[in-house]
């Protein structure tokens, strides 16, 4: 048991903030870009809460510790947590962890874990994380890769005991790195629930993510998931999933969640036990999360139990529109019949249940593409799938440094894709290293450049590239002849949202937090025309306003009430508003008011969630 032990986790989503920053070899902290102007910083930040951190939080507490969790670590400004460690440190307090999916940069948060280091010299300073190499750029004692409930488990019970080197882990450098997914696997797991506290400061509107089941049963071939081509049941017990949404209902209102999931609807079985448990609920939850669009296409019959989870916000993995480049990545079914399904399934779905939101993801770049299919996939969202969402991101091939004595480790680390790991095999030839900071070098390295500055090695020297397990990011060319260069040109010029009928999935969360919106205003049920239309001057796009002639002062217009809306000194709004461009507008059901409102409810909220954690007394120095 880890009774008598305090420990503090810091986690959060990565959003762009403007402090991107790094270590150099000598361990100095090398600023990449301007810090956030104040009210940048929590205004840019995610309002998701650290899944990783509260999922360790809880299974440390289930055995005796006092953990608590930090959200929005990139929200927080250095002497905010500096106030916030006083407010909670004690004899008792063991460990400081950062727990990240996504390399965490901020400046402040890596000049609070030097300060601790320095200040108190006795903490131990963690780092949890699913892509080992996010964090390595960190000065942590332990890093801890993959799902960590029992690897952190064993490692505060050693750390408490002064027993460090019972843990199996590697040592590279002066970094020791513990692979959970080889020494201390978290999966299968029956019990994945989360329990939150009261100085968590849970709001009603929020979205918690959950998790229903551990690992993929798939193996795409551009995925970098450490659990792949699983076959056997990874998924929670039914009466563990009642409990935590039970729990959550009845101590703060929640109804809404993400799910964490490589994949929800891998297995149809799955959903119908999990269907069974949501009817004896008191109430009708909503959920979203990564779904397998070929899945739902093949199985018409398992519609009605989509609906009856409330699963129904969807990010379909698509990859590619081009059925011989889909297929060469493992999505196999013929893109002609997964673009009809995926469209009668939407209309099943706004005909059945009071919300739908398909966010569609491709990869620009994989085998067989070219700049025309390129253009046809573009084409067919802008006529089918404008009223949703639909992302496109360039083909990434990151090659890490295997040198040296700690080649075979880096290897364990790196959770390579298919591609990845043999390139030539999927046509691809590597042309040239792409630098940090938009550095290309295309084709052959220039001798002649110099790129002496350490950030663009990630804080690691020539002569050291054996000591830390690095990613570097390369050029390529697919075996049709795309290349980087011109596959980044063709999204420049077409930009990497295609659709944005609805908020993406990962977005509902920064929006419910307006009161006047729910769920189901993040969500189309109409066509976008009509919709418009129906709305008049109640909701519109402010690009229409702007380009009317009419010389309107948008300060002017968004302090207007919403029914009294004009144009300029004399013109009013159209009854049938206005006419719009749907190739070119970028629109949502939420309406107006989020791009204006919703800054300051966010700026509200993100400090008053800083200060109520600084302030709050009920866990505060016990038992100093």
């Amino acid at each position: 048991m880890l009774t008598n032990i305090h420990g503090i986790i810091i986690g959060g989503f990565q959003s762009y903030i403007g402090d991107e920053c790094v270590h150099d070899y000598e361990g100095n902290i090398i600023q990449l870009t301007e810090p956030a102007k104040p009210g940048d910083r929590e205004h840019k930040v995610n309002l998701s809460r650290a899944h990783g951190a509260h999922k360790i939080a809880t299974f440390l507490r289930q055995h005796g510790a006092d953990v608590e969790v930090v959200d929005y670590a990139f929200a927080w400004e250095l002497e905010e947590l500096k106030d916030f460690w006083k407010s909670r440190y004690s004899s008792k307090t063991l460990f400081l962890c950062i727990s990240t999916v996504f390399r965490q940069s901020s400046l402040y948060l890596w000049q609070f874990v030097e300060w601790v280091r320095e200040k108190y010299p006795h903490i131990h300073i963690l780092g949890g994380t699913q892509s080992m190499d996010k964090i390595l750029p960190f000065n942590l004692d332990w890093y801890c890769f993959g799902y960590g409930e029992y690897a952190m488990l064993e490692l505060i019970k050693n750390l408490k005991d002064g027993t460090p080197n019972n843990m199996k882990y590697y040592q590279i450098g002066n970094k020791k790195i513990i692979n959970a997914q080889e020494h201390y696997k978290a999966f299968p797991k029956k019990s994945m629930k989360i329990s939150y506290e009261d100085r968590d400061f849970i709001k009603p509107w929020e979205i918690l993510p959950m998790e229903w089941s551990r690992g993929c049963i798939f193996r795409c071939a551009f995925c970098t998931y450490p659990i792949l081509g699983v076959r056997d049941d990874h998924s929670r017990d039914e009466n563990d999933l009642y409990e935590e949404m039970i729990e959550n209902y009845e101590r703060w209102g929640t109804k809404y969640y993400a799910l964490a999931d490589e994949t929800v609807n891998d297995y149809q079985e799955k959903l119908e036990r999990y269907a069974k448990v949501i009817k004896k609920l008191p109430f009708k939850p909503r959920f979203g999360g990564y779904a397998r669009g070929d899945i739902i296409v093949g199985r018409k019959k398992s519609w009605e139990t989509y609906i009856e989870l409330g699963f129904m916000n969807h990010f379909y993995g698509i990859e590619s529109l081009h059925h011989p480049s889909a297929k060469a990545v493992g999505k196999g079914m013929d893109s002609g019949r997964l673009k009809d399904g995926l469209l009668e399934f939407k209309e099943y779905a706004l005909q059945n249940h009071d919300f739908y939101a398909g966010h569609i993801s491709l990869i620009a770049g994989l085998p067989n593409e070219t700049l025309k299919t390129l253009d046809e996939g573009n084409d067919w969202i802008k006529k089918n799938w404008y009223d949703n969402f639909c992302a496109i991101g360039i083909l990434s091939i990151n090659l890490p440094l295997y040198q040296g004595k700690y080649g075979e480790i880096a290897k364990k680390l790196g959770t390579l894709s298919l591609i990845e790991q043999n390139p030539e095999s999927y046509g691809y030839k590597i042309r040239g290293e792409m630098r940090k900071q938009g550095l290309w070098q295309m084709d052959k390295l220039n001798k002649d450049d110099k790129f002496d500055h350490p950030a663009f090695r990630h804080g690691v020297r020539e002569e050291d590239k054996d000591e830390t397990p690095q990613r570097i990011q390369f050029s390529w060319e697919n075996n049709v002849g795309l290349t980087t260069k011109n596959t980044t040109d063709w999204l420049r010029k077409n930009g990497s949202l295609l659709a944005t009928g609805t908020f993406p999935t990962w977005s509902l969360a920064e929006y419910l937090i307006d009161p006047d919106l729910n769920y189901v205003d993040m969500m189309m049920k109409s066509d976008k025309r009509d919709r418009l239309k129906a709305l008049s001057g109640k909701y519109f796009v402010e690009n229409e306003i702007a380009d009317s002639g009419e010389g309107v002062n948008l300060d002017t217009y968004r302090q207007t009430p919403d029914q009294n809306k004009t144009l300029g000194a004399s013109k009013t709004i159209p009854e049938g508003g206005f006419s719009v461009d749907q190739s070119s507008t970028k629109f949502t059901s939420a309406g107006f008011n989020i791009f204006y409102k919703h800054k300051n409810l966010k700026l509200n909220y993100i400090r008053k969630y800083k200060r109520d954690k600084i302030n709050e007394n009920t866990y505060n120095n016990i038992n100093k």
